[in-house]
């Protein structure tokens, strides 16, 4: 099912070595994951700090709900989290199946998440130069990452699934009203016309955040906000926030 980054050809397991037939090696790390990525450059994906941020906001389960009812759409005895992070929904979704795979650019979170998952073989490599054979994968998960809908076409089998998740539109509104003079909704997401589309559902739930900077760090807006707006969140304690969430359910053709 793998294959080689550098060449194409098939991978083959010896020990704790993925070895090619032109004698390309890849070795898998103490945790398990194996390195994939051709980037010689340390800083890709998420850094330390994001990945922290990140990881204690999911852990507490706001997104639970979420994670949850995409299970539920899963189907297969292979799967893949294409831009898995640190490995929240890929553990609790990919333990049911047969072969568990997680990948993503950021090392530092694939260290995390082969530390908490070892039913799953974690990779760092590129969601648009995926180790994987042609048609070899039931069913991908792509949650809040960049979509190389190409490369999942390749990579899945006739009929699998392709389950995409992204923000609703409204999505932390309250958190956005807090960083803007006039927030705005978020646009739907556009339909991937080489798919046949299943299914989509907007699914939402309103909590109280604890932690609401660790929200924003979790949010692109982090970046594209004024120093005024970054202020006025440091001010919170908490704040009840919706969490909405566009669930798209792709089957290839």
């Amino acid at each position: 099912m793998l294959i080689c980054p550098v060449c194409k050809e098939k991978l083959i397991q010896e020990n704790k070595t993925f070895r090619c037939v032109n004698n390309h090696s890849f070795d898998c790390a103490k945790q398990g994951y194996v390195n994939f990525s051709r980037k010689q450059t340390k800083n890709h994906g998420d850094n330390a700090l994001m990945l922290k941020a990140r990881t204690d906001f999911l852990e507490k389960d706001y997104y639970d709900f979420m994670r949850q009812y995409v299970k539920e759409k899963v189907k297969g005895n292979t799967y893949l989290d294409a831009g898995c992070g640190q490995g929240y929904y890929t553990k609790e979704i990919g333990k049911d199946f047969d072969q568990s795979y997680g990948i993503d650019l950021s090392k530092e979170a694939i260290l995390h998440a082969s530390k908490q998952d070892k039913h799953t073989q974690y990779i760092v490599g590129s969601l648009f130069d995926m180790p994987f054979s042609d048609e070899s994968i039931d069913c991908v998960t792509s949650i809040f990452v960049p979509l190389g809908q190409d490369e999942i076409y390749r990579i899945l089998k006739e009929n699998g699934y392709w389950i995409v998740v992204g923000p609703g539109p409204k999505h932390c509104f309250e958190l956005k009203e807090v960083l803007y003079d006039t927030p705005y909704e978020n646009e739907m997401p556009e339909i991937q016309e080489q798919y046949d589309m299943v299914s989509q559902e907007i699914i939402k739930e309103t909590k109280m955040v604890d932690d609401v900077w660790a929200l924003l760090e979790m949010t692109p807006y982090r970046y594209k906000t004024s120093q005024a707006g970054l202020d006025r969140v440091k001010e919170l304690e908490r704040l009840e926030v919706t969490f909405e969430f566009v669930v798209t359910v792709y089957k290839k053709i």
